[in-house]
């Protein structure tokens, strides 16, 4: 098998070689069915790879796919991690694969899932979900979010006057850091916590009670530049003894999330999940990035695919998804070969640091 094999066409394509690779590996597998199905009425899960104890006090999550249509690098990697084979654990230390956190925008190539929710912004406690002031808020939102079918509106001469005005790292952060105002548009963080990750909460809950020291690397692409990746880490929520740790285990690649780097800071991430879960346990939790294109003509490329779903014909066949899935997982070979070399490096960096002995 080739390493660009590994890249499957499709979420259900996906979905049956990770449950397949589990099985052949020995692991265990949950699958959390949510309620939406996909574009051929397929159901959708969130489906769990576990090996190791049951009840560990040191546990590695690899997950994939939060942001639906980036999935694909993340489930690659797990399923070349899977055939190569799962390492020998200690005692007490078990391994955990999520693939498809968000199955509904896998499947119908979408950054968001049934309700238009950007996952990566909703994992908020209960009574926190009121929308907060946003910077020149009408001005992005009109630029973002236009009401009608996809067309040729000067969206790339108005960004760039944006750019001018405001300031690349500004911009990003008042389009990216995510909103609570327009439901039908980009970067929506919901009003309430969605049911995959209300289930996939109550899953880590019970399942990672006892755990001590949990790593966890989460797959997303897009940021960055071309096949380059970093793992961005929340210093504001991440304690120092933690941090030091995560860059003595990952060197020059790790990334603290705020306006000079590539990314931005959201609040209701996936982090703090973990953070809010486990109290008591060391969190060691980073998003690794791999970057794609031009941050304007990725955003310009989700907002065509958010406009034909809300006001086209919403299909799966029409042009805007073609471009966007392009845009999050690049048929580029040397991309993909680089996705692969750089998962597994990250995968055994983790594994060091989720089970050493201290």
């Amino acid at each position: 098998m080739t390493n660009e094999n590994y890249f499957s066409n499709n979420y259900v394509t996906a979905r049956q070689r990770f449950r397949e690779a589990v099985a052949a590996g020995g692991g265990r597998l949950d699958a959390l069915k949510l309620t939406p199905t996909g574009p051929q009425g397929e159901d959708l899960t969130i489906d769990i790879a576990w090996f190791g104890s049951p009840k560990p006090r040191y546990v590695f999550v690899h997950s994939s796919g939060l942001h639906g249509v980036e999935a694909f690098a993340g489930s690659a990697i797990q399923l070349q991690w899977l055939k190569e084979g799962m390492p020998t654990l200690p005692e007490h230390a078990a391994i955990v694969l999520v693939h498809a956190l968000n199955p509904y925008g896998m499947a119908w190539l979408r950054r968001f899932n049934e309700n238009n929710v950007d996952l990566n912004r909703n994992f908020r406690e209960p009574g926190d979900f009121a929308p907060e002031p946003l910077p020149y808020w009408n001005t992005v939102n009109a630029l973002l979010n236009p009401p009608t079918p996809p067309s040729r509106d000067g969206f790339y001469l108005r960004a760039a006057w944006l750019v001018l005005r405001h300031g690349m790292p500004s911009l990003r952060q008042a389009i990216g850091g995510g909103q609570r105002f327009n439901p039908k548009g980009l970067f929506f963080g919901g009003s309430a916590l969605e049911e995959g990750p209300s289930k996939l909460q109550d899953f880590m809950k019970e399942q990672l009670a006892g755990g001590e020291r949990i790593v966890a690397i989460d797959i997303h692409t897009g940021l960055g530049r071309h096949g380059e990746d970093r793992l961005l880490v929340d210093s504001a929520s991440t304690q120092a003894e933690v941090y030091r740790a995560m860059r003595d285990s990952f060197g020059d690649h790790m990334e603290p999330q705020g306006q000079q780097g590539i990314a931005y800071t959201v609040r209701g991430a996936q982090q703090d999940m973990y953070i809010r879960s486990f109290p008591t346990a060391k969190v060691y939790f980073a998003f690794q990035e791999f970057g794609t294109y031009n941050p304007i003509r990725v955003v310009e490329a989700l907002r065509a695919e958010n406009r034909w779903h809300h006001y086209g014909g919403g299909d799966i066949n029409h042009p805007t998804k073609t471009a966007l899935l392009e845009m999050f997982t690049p048929m580029n070979r040397q991309w993909r070969e680089l996705v692969l070399i750089r998962g597994r490096e990250v995968i055994h960096q983790a594994l060091g640091l989720a089970f050493r002995e201290t």
